[in-house]
């Protein structure tokens, strides 16, 4: 994937790539507001932004930085999706959900489970 950058004269710069199959990929910002994201087959990883993990056709885990893949047991249950059910499952951190690349529905344990 090429990337190149983009300054404007507000001060902002956006980012873009464009894929080896030729498409091309969305404009993004150069915001840093780290999401974690996985793409099919992959280990999460963190992206600078949402609209760069969506350029990497990662799907998006949790808001923040990756926090695995070796979790400490701290009981703080999240709710999130499991990717094989399609379910909500609660897991007991986001850490513990993030390896089982399930995405954060929210914190807390899930309702009715």
């Amino acid at each position: 994937m090429k990337r190149f950058a983009l300054a404007l004269a507000a001060g902002v710069a956006f980012s873009a790539a464009i894929s080896t199959d030729g498409s091309a990929a969305a404009i993004c910002p150069t915001i840093f507001q780290p999401v974690c994201g996985v793409v099919r087959g992959g280990n999460p990883t963190t992206y600078p932004n949402a609209c760069v993990a969506r350029n990497a056709r990662a799907r998006i885990l949790h808001q923040g930085a990756c926090l695995g893949p070796i979790c400490f047991f701290i009981f703080n249950p999240v709710c999130a999706l499991d990717p094989r059910t399609r379910r909500p499952t609660t897991y007991p951190n986001l850490c513990a959900a993030e390896n089982a690349r399930a995405r954060l529905l929210y914190n807390g344990r899930c309702r009715g489970r």
